[in-house]
């Protein structure tokens, strides 16, 4: 099945975000779209063709979406999609972050902390109630376009999670 793009597909197609320990690089980043490329060409759930799409965002996420609604997704198939984005990744010369790891718009542009340094930032003050963090836990690409996952800190998760103590 040929590449949809994300604006093709529905906003109850299924997503998965996956971020990258660093900012790619134009090369890096050429490299990691040729392969998921390829992947979403051939991607087939039970012998069926999946109609998926993926897109890169700020250098550091990688977006992977399926219409489940055209034919559901199989646990092989999403596993191999994982292993097709890790080995993207791999192959480009980057890793990819920790699951646990928080990303936030900083100084420097999207950056990224462990909870324990995430936890602390907020404490600081150098996390405030106004700066961008990203959910990389939304279902579908309604909540992506509707800007679920990027908002402002006290308006997200992470708020309940991690807000200084009264």
């Amino acid at each position: 099945m040929t590449m949809t793009t994300l604006d093709t597909l529905p906003d109850h197609a299924r997503v998965w975000v996956f971020t990258v320990s660093e900012t790619l690089t134009a090369e890096k980043l050429a490299s990691v779209e040729a392969a998921l490329t390829a992947f979403i060409a051939d991607w087939k759930s039970h012998g069926a063709p999946v109609r998926g799409g993926f897109a890169l965002l700020d250098r550091r996420f990688i977006i992977v979406a399926a219409d489940e609604a055209s034919g559901g997704v199989s646990g092989c198939s999403i596993d191999g999609m994982f292993h097709a984005v890790s080995d993207a990744v791999r192959r480009a010369g980057a890793t990819l972050a920790d699951t646990a790891d928080i990303a936030y718009r900083g100084a420097a542009g999207v950056e990224l902390a462990d909870r324990p340094t995430f936890r602390r930032l907020v404490r600081e003050g150098r996390i405030g109630p106004e700066t961008p963090v990203f959910d990389n836990a939304i279902r579908d690409l309604g909540d992506l376009r509707a800007g679920k996952r990027e908002r402002p800190f006290a308006q997200s998760w992470h708020a309940e999670h991690f807000a200084p103590a009264a």
